[in-house]
């Protein structure tokens, strides 16, 4: 009942013709949405917070129909040319590099003539490897130990014993890491897998839909296809937690091997997890540096042609997230 309360409740202000108002009230303005990876579905035997950051193949469609309907679809390109305009446009991003956006994304753009820009992990493109953030979610999901301790300003204990305890832990766990430099993430790492270690530490072949990431050669064909691809850094740490030497290496690496991979110079990129304490004017200056041309943060807002080709927001879509209040989202409303 709630949840058709709140679809209704964003519904009948686009019925009454309210998001079309707002829409012309930004007309001058571009859209950007995020996304992370598309599945058919979320299987009934995992957790719906384990695809919190994904949507399902119907969805996706359904949004980017809205999208094409309403908005001129853009490229990444728009946005550092000198002749780029942006006004009244929509570009589609997905972060971090997962084969489901090449198996399940891509045709759909494809279909309604839209070029998405993908900003993969170059560290985990080909390989078999969990994104850090996602194995800390996973082991924490699948664990059937009661607890796990873990040392941040001093020791804590985080109960696992329920789904919501599960869940819980892993938000808070991850917000905790997310603060971490290097070495410190690196230690965390190690004592969460030792403590967990009853979770399979190789992806299966079911989890693949969810966690494994493209190969080069998708990542190629993505290219082909009329697609862009960018950076997401080479290992997606927290670039603001870095020194500046490993920021710039983060950067450089990434860049290089989107160059040496796609035979294509590397002018895009979007921060991992892109609040502002997770770049900082030196990481821009090291961008600029390094011949990027924008980047792309995760600040719900608008851009416009005046907008810090190096702060770019976007608008994530979720799970959860029903189309109608996306509507109102990127409406303004």
């Amino acid at each position: 009942m709630r949840a058709l309360i709140k679809k209704m409740v964003y519904q009948v202000p686009g019925w009454l013709g309210v998001y079309h108002a707002l829409r012309k009230r930004h007309q001058n303005e571009a859209v950007v949405l995020t996304y992370h990876g598309v599945v058919p579905g979320v299987p009934a035997n995992r957790p719906r917070f384990e695809y919190r950051n994904f949507v399902t193949t119907a969805q996706f469609e359904n949004q980017i129909r809205t999208m094409v309907k309403h908005y001129r679809p853009l490229k990444v390109a728009d946005f550092y040319r000198e002749d780029g305009e942006v006004g009244g446009g929509f570009l589609v991003t997905f972060d971090d590099g997962f084969v489901n956006n090449y198996r399940y994304a891509m045709p759909i753009l494809k279909k309604y003539g839209v070029e998405g820009c993908f900003f993969i992990t170059t560290n985990l493109i080909g390989t078999r490897n969990f994104l850090w953030t996602e194995e800390v979610t996973r082991r924490l999901e699948m664990t059937r130990m009661p607890a796990v301790e873990l040392t941040f300003e001093q020791p804590q204990t985080f109960a696992l014993g329920s789904r919501e305890e599960r869940l819980g832990a892993s938000q808070q766990i991850r917000k905790k890491m997310k603060l971490m430099g290097p070495a410190p993430l690196r230690k965390m790492m190690a004592d969460l897998r030792e403590q967990l270690s009853d979770v399979a530490a190789e992806m299966s072949r079911e989890e693949e839909d969810r966690y494994l990431m493209m190969t080069w050669e998708e990542v190629r064909d993505m290219l082909k296809n009329g697609q862009a691809i960018g950076s997401h850094t080479h290992n997606h740490p927290m670039l603001a937690t870095l020194p500046e030497e490993m920021s710039f290496e983060e950067l450089r690496l990434s860049r290089d091997k989107i160059r040496e991979e796609c035979q294509i110079p590397c002018q895009t990129l979007s921060y991992p997890n892109g609040e502002r304490e997770n770049f900082s004017p030196k990481i821009k200056e090291q961008l600029r540096e390094l011949d990027y041309r924008c980047a792309f943060s995760q600040i719900p807002l608008f851009n416009d042609r005046h907008s810090d080709p190096y702060e770019l927001r976007r608008f994530n879509v979720s799970l959860e997230l029903p189309l109608a209040a996306m509507e109102a989202r990127i409406a303004g409303l």
